[in-house]
């Protein structure tokens, strides 16, 4: 998906002069030429061409032009983009940052930003070769084995919840997709973006099919992200969308996906935070006018509170724990778990990046994926006392005190704690 690992280099404009600075960062003029607006697309994107012709004939219909502000959507390693710097760029570097997807079932944003109303929907597929017969993962035959790259972590989820299938990891999408066309898989569950890319960037593949998996997790939407200082940005973004949705145009523009659910009038969207609330639209302002872009002075993300972490395993557990991860983890996540910034093929296991509150993770969603999907090549062949053991070592990793009553199996995989880092 995008933005789910990643940083971007670059210093942030200093707050000496910021007004006049961040203005210009944002809208410029040219002499006799429409207002122009910057607006920040990741290159990284597999939705990148669609996000940036979407924001090109939505803010065309409000008279203003786009500049485009390329920034690379993974970081150190391709480790992960950390969340708190959406806000930075959204200030400094550009008024809209598109194609941040959302999770249609569990909307979360990262700190200090708000979203616009969304254009597209996406999500993870059940991809087939064309010359098969469509169904639904649950109707595929029983053994039936389906690839996934490792990186798609909700995804992962479903082969504890169909036991008709069998899991078959892959590096990446494109690996995963060859073995499909090569017939050394039934299916693929995959990020349709990086579908779409692979059919892209090799127009003699065979055909495909794709359909949307239908459950929590599985259905994202496309937004552009703002901070409040460009919340007439959003406005002006935000009424050419309702205008190209009208006309019927929108449909053409974010092909192959399907347009994302038209917004509610009269409310404001819950991915509006309290203080953008204050001058967000609560509908689609008409379609025909735009007011002139102001910007005011630059919104501060508040840091997430977090209270101190609970005490939920045992030291001898987590000694225990260590062993059992360096002798079937380690190979893919690292010896100091920090994953593919150390050079290893699996993310990292610890760190701000791996459990930001803006994921909303929990300690049973860490827990079941590291029971049932791991290790990548025996999927849940560990025993459970030793999958509860390695858990206690992550909590351990993450900041997580250890106390004197066992986590157990049954509370692991039912745990409402947040997941989240506590380290220095």
């Amino acid at each position: 998906m995008s933005f789910r690992c990643s940083p971007i280099n670059g210093r942030w404009i200093r707050r000496s002069g910021r007004v006049a600075v961040l203005l210009g960062a944002v809208l410029w003029h040219r002499a006799g030429a429409a207002p122009v607006l910057k607006v920040c697309v990741d290159s990284a994107n597999p939705t990148r061409t669609m996000d940036s012709r979407v924001v090109r004939n939505a803010l065309g219909t409000q008279g203003y032009g786009v500049q485009f502000v390329r920034f690379t959507g993974y970081g150190k390693g391709g480790n992960g983009f950390p969340v708190g710097r959406f806000a930075k760029m959204a200030a400094s570097e550009c008024a809209l940052i598109m194609g941040f997807p959302v999770d249609a079932s569990d909307p979360h944003l990262p700190p200090g930003v708000a979203a616009t109303n969304a254009y597209a929907s996406t999500g993870f597929v059940l991809v087939r070769r064309g010359d098969s017969r469509d169904e639904s993962i649950g109707r595929l035959p029983k053994g039936s084995e389906v690839g996934i790259a490792e990186v798609d972590t909700y995804a992962g989820l479903l082969y504890s919840e169909h036991p008709n299938i069998v899991m078959h990891v892959y590096v990446a999408d494109a690996n995963m997709l060859k073995a499909l066309e090569a017939g050394r898989i039934a299916a693929g569950l995959a990020w349709q973006p990086a579908t779409e890319q692979f059919l892209h960037s090799h127009p003699t593949a065979r055909p495909v099919q794709e359909r949307i998996v239908q459950g929590r997790h599985m259905r994202w939407n496309l937004v552009a992200l703002y901070v409040s200082q460009n919340a007439q940005a959003a406005r002006t973004f935000d009424a050419g969308l309702s205008a190209l949705r009208s006309s019927g145009h929108l449909t053409t523009l974010v092909k192959p996906y399907a347009i994302a659910p038209a917004p509610r009038p009269g409310k404001v969207s819950a991915l509006v935070p309290p203080k953008a609330a204050a001058v967000a639209p609560t509908a689609d302002p008409p379609a025909t006018t735009a007011a002139p872009v102001t910007t005011a002075a630059p919104v501060k993300s508040a840091a997430p509170l977090k209270s101190a972490p609970p005490a939920v395993y045992t030291a001898a557990q987590a000694a225990a724990g260590a062993l059992a991860y360096y002798q079937n983890c380690a190979m893919c996540h690292g010896p100091l778990l920090n994953g593919q910034e150390g050079g290893y093929a699996g993310p990292a296991l610890k760190g701000a990046d791996f459990a930001d509150p803006s994921y909303d993770f929990h300690i049973s969603d860490i827990f079941n994926f590291v029971a049932k999907l791991m290790p990548a090549a025996s999927p849940g062949s560990l025993p459970e006392d030793l999958d509860v053991k390695i858990m206690a070592f992550l909590l351990k990793q993450n900041g997580y005190p250890a106390g004197s009553k066992p986590l157990t199996y049954a509370e692991a995989s039912k745990s409402s704690v947040p997941m989240l880092y506590y380290g220095k």
